[in-house]
């Protein structure tokens, strides 16, 4: 379930609940294909929200033209969203993993038997 979208200007950053938090997707507007490549868990709401803002903000700002009242604003909205995905990455302690890396742990949990060591 899509629980808060943030739109850039080729791409939508979706939120969406994950056993292991929230899970920040990229959805292509003009196709509304997934990119499986770019998938990023965060425990944390607040961290996830900010993050999809951010690479909405992004997306908006490498896609401006040339025109400099919208390269300037652009780029002042990126730079503020930047700030205030740092700002609470850093006050949640939740930088955010990538889902390969999710799903390679999932993999191991079910494969073979953990060893320990003593």
């Amino acid at each position: 379930m899509i629980l808060a979208a943030c739109e850039g200007l080729h791409w939508q950053y979706e939120i969406v609940e994950h056993a292991d938090g929230y899970v920040v997707q990229m959805r292509d507007l003009d196709t509304g294909d997934l990119d499986a490549d770019f998938v990023t868990v965060f425990r944390t709401m607040p961290v996830a929200f900010a993050y999809a803002e951010m690479s909405a903000a992004f997306d908006r700002f490498a896609a401006s033209d040339d025109e400099e009242a919208d390269d300037a604003e652009s780029a002042s909205d990126f730079a503020t969203s930047e700030r205030s995905f740092a700002d609470l990455s850093s006050r949640l302690c939740d930088g955010g993993v990538a889902g390969n890396i999710v799903q390679a742990w999932e993999r191991r949990r079910d494969g073979e038997p953990r060893r320990g060591l003593h």
